[in-house]
């Protein structure tokens, strides 16, 4: 067993440690750590120990993340290293138009769809949407009351149109219920990560302007938390709401998908799909409308300036204010959620603290409960075992803490996650809803779900076979013979950033493997060639040092050599192909993905054995530029 391995089972099976980014971008900047750490303001010996393995807090992972000038990646990296998560969010990417990667994303999966969609970035602004969307919220105009602002439109932002325009509550059926705390519950998750961002802090104003906004944001949405922690968020997928609609009620099948490359960013695409229209048997008005439905001038009038934004320094608009700051603004906080589950117990904090297994003193319990300091990540687990917290509360516990995402809880949901993916296949895999090759697939990349389309596609190919693309996705491109003939520039297309990505799942792992990640580890290893690329390639891209591919790869351009028409694999042809990822969001708790071959173009002859220089060029050796991306200067229809 070669060193290196040692070194990874040593850490967690992890190809980089913290070390390894801290050397690396230090002799970037041609320091040496002691001209480096007097430089920035570490002592010599404490900057010495952070880089030959000691621990590094977080604070001063910030620092080094920005004396070192760390890119993007390698801050996320950096992250991950540190506190064994993904970020929550490493921004709020909030779109001007369409980047090519998003509009070849939109092409595969949301051009297709029948049903009303909308593809929102990290504000919830509309980047893109189909006519079924358009035509569907096109009775908001037609409902006699108009937007105090025009941002609040669906066709706008989603998000805004729920809170504030006054069509919502009569269009939302359920208003309450179904949509309002579900939407705040989103909200406050992007603002506990991003307070300052002007676009959350004007949806705060307004939200703290409006009496019946502000209780529920401040009451339903705390009891939200509280009850279901991060579940009041990912499990609101698939999930049935209704709509009025041409004066019936229809019933809608609302469900989430997030774009791979924007994972990180809070895009999201909404689709809403009928499943069955019921008279109307009454109004549904909102709650409180001699709050939200009072006239108003400026709330009869598209355009005009929200309250919120002329508010003074004095009155009201100071209450307003001070109703938002940090200190009163957090929703839930760990104090809060240790306090409400220890109530439950009926223990006091000294007899709970001096229980045998709970994992400090009764000191320390306290001042975690009063909010002056936070738990420790390494005993979590033992506080929520000790408090009975369910997993999904845990996991906002995790978050609060490290606002980064937990550890995935398994590679696979019990039964009510696989209902969930059966009916979320029907409307995103099936080859009615996606003519494309498709495979939704789970957090080992053991195939769910996949189309006819994919079958066919590899349909040269003998089952039952574990290493079948159609059984495990991770396995037929490690595996798989066929992989190296039929993966145009297998090494560097496909092999490499799939590994990339392993290797950040074992990064965020590491303190405890999944069984079925270390056995894929072992198997990779019985392999010279894929060990080199974990230990060589792979390990360069998760320093920071390649071409950063992990998410940048949705929506490339990537090629098949596929059997000709008469299935002799000596007469192979070529097909371009655009494959995009994504996560259902019911599925992110064990990191559910999929992968899309769209194909595009005509299958092109080639050799019996294709070159090695295939990948993103077409045979003839020009460049494969792909369909001709959308380029529109502001957000629209497909």
């Amino acid at each position: 067993m070669t060193a290196p391995h040692d070194a990874a089972r040593r850490s967690g099976t992890a190809p980089i440690t913290t070390s390894d980014l801290l050397r690396h971008h230090r002799e970037l900047l041609g320091y040496t750590q002691e001209v480096f750490a007097l430089q920035h303001g570490f002592s010599i010996r404490a900057y010495n120990e952070m880089e030959n393995g000691g621990k590094v807090s977080l604070s001063h992972m910030r620092a080094l993340r920005d004396a070192l000038r760390m890119g993007p990646q390698a801050r996320a990296q950096f992250f991950r290293l540190v506190t064994g998560d993904a970020p929550s969010l490493k921004g709020l990417n909030v779109s001007s138009g369409v980047d090519p990667t998003t509009a070849n994303w939109c092409d595969s999966h949301l051009a297709v769809q029948d049903a009303p969609a909308v593809l929102l970035d990290g504000g919830w602004n509309a980047v893109r949407f189909n006519d079924a969307w358009a035509e569907l919220f096109s009775e908001a105009d037609e409902m006699g009351e108009r937007a105090a602002h025009p941002l609040d439109h669906p066709l706008n932002n989603p998000m805004r149109f729920c809170l504030f325009h006054p069509a919502a509550s009569r269009m939302l059926l359920d208003y309450e219920e179904s949509w309002l705390v579900t939407a705040m519950c989103q909200f406050v998750h992007h603002f506990q990560l991003y307070p300052q961002n002007q676009q959350l802090l004007e949806i705060r104003r307004r939200i703290a302007a409006d009496p019946y906004l502000s209780e529920v944001y401040r009451n339903r949405v705390r009891e939200e938390f509280t009850e279901r922690g991060v579940g009041c968020v990912i499990e609101r997928d698939v999930e049935e709401r209704a709509l009025r609609v041409g004066g019936r009620r229809q019933t809608i099948l609302f469900t989430i998908v997030v774009p791979w490359h924007g994972r990180e960013y809070g895009y999201q695409m909404l689709t809403l799909t009928p499943v069955r229209n019921d008279a109307l048997r009454q109004r549904h008005p909102h709650p409180h409308p001699e709050v939200r439905h009072r006239p108003s001038g400026d709330r009869n009038t598209v355009g005009t300036t929200p309250p919120t934004q002329t508010l003074g320094a004095t009155g009201p608009a100071t209450a307003i204010e001070e109703a938002i700051q940090p200190a009163a603004e957090r929703v839930q906080t760990v104090g809060d959620l240790l306090f409400r589950y220890r109530s439950r117990l009926g223990m006091s904090q000294e007899v709970l603290s001096r229980r045998p297994s709970f994992p400090v003193s009764p000191r320390t319990y306290r001042d975690w409960e009063t909010g002056r300091s936070l738990p420790r990540k390494k005993y979590l687990p033992a506080l929520a075992a000790a408090l009975h917290m369910p997993e999904a509360v845990k996991g906002l516990l995790h978050f609060l803490i490290t606002k980064g995402d937990p550890p995935t809880s398994g590679i696979r949901g019990g039964p009510a996650i696989a209902a969930r993916s059966r009916r979320w296949a029907r409307e995103h895999v099936d080859d009615r809803r996606q003519p494309s090759p498709i495979a939704l697939m789970d957090g080992a990349w053991d195939v769910i779900a996949c189309n006819n389309a994919y079958r066919r596609l590899f349909g040269h190919l003998p089952e039952p076979d574990p290493n079948h693309p159609a059984t495990n996705g991770f396995r037929y491109v490690m595996f798989h013979p066929d992989a190296r003939e039929t993966l145009a520039g297998w090494y560097e297309e496909w092999m490499i950033p799939w590994m990339v990505e392993f290797g950040a799942t074992l990064l965020r792992h590491r303190d405890r493997l999944h069984a079925e990640h270390a056995a894929l580890l072992e198997e990779v290893e019985a392999y010279p060639e894929l060990w080199d690329a974990y230990t060589g390639p792979v390990r360069r891209e998760l320093q920071g040092r390649g071409r950063a591919i992990r998410f940048e790869g949705d929506g490339d351009g990537r090629g098949l050599w596929l059997p000709g028409p008469d299935g002799d694999p000596a007469h192979r042809v070529y097909q371009a192909i655009r494959l995009t990822s994504g996560i259902p969001l019911h599925g992110l708790s064990y990191g559910y993905n999929f992968a899309c071959l769209r194909p595009y173009g005509d299958p092109t002859p080639g050799p019996g054995r294709p070159p090695a220089e295939a990948g993103r060029r077409t045979p003839d050796g020009t460049h494969d530029g792909g369909p001709t991306p959308f380029r529109g200067a502001r957000p629209g229809k497909c």
